[in-house]
């Protein structure tokens, strides 16, 4: 079963704000889906988002 975080938990493994990972859930810049109102990221879409980070600074 994969792993499945709240945007709480991301924030709190990347030092921003909750806020911050609603942004980029609403913006389409991080792939997570929604269970009634609560967003919710699967481990996967979390690493291709980090991926995703490391490859646009260079």
């Amino acid at each position: 079963m994969p792993e499945i975080y709240t945007p709480e938990e991301i924030a709190e493994k990347l030092k921003v704000s909750e806020q911050t990972i609603r942004r980029y859930l609403r913006e389409e810049k991080m792939e997570g889906f929604k269970i009634g109102n609560n967003w919710r990221i699967k481990e996967k879409s979390f690493l291709e988002f980090i991926e995703r980070q490391g490859t646009s600074k260079k």
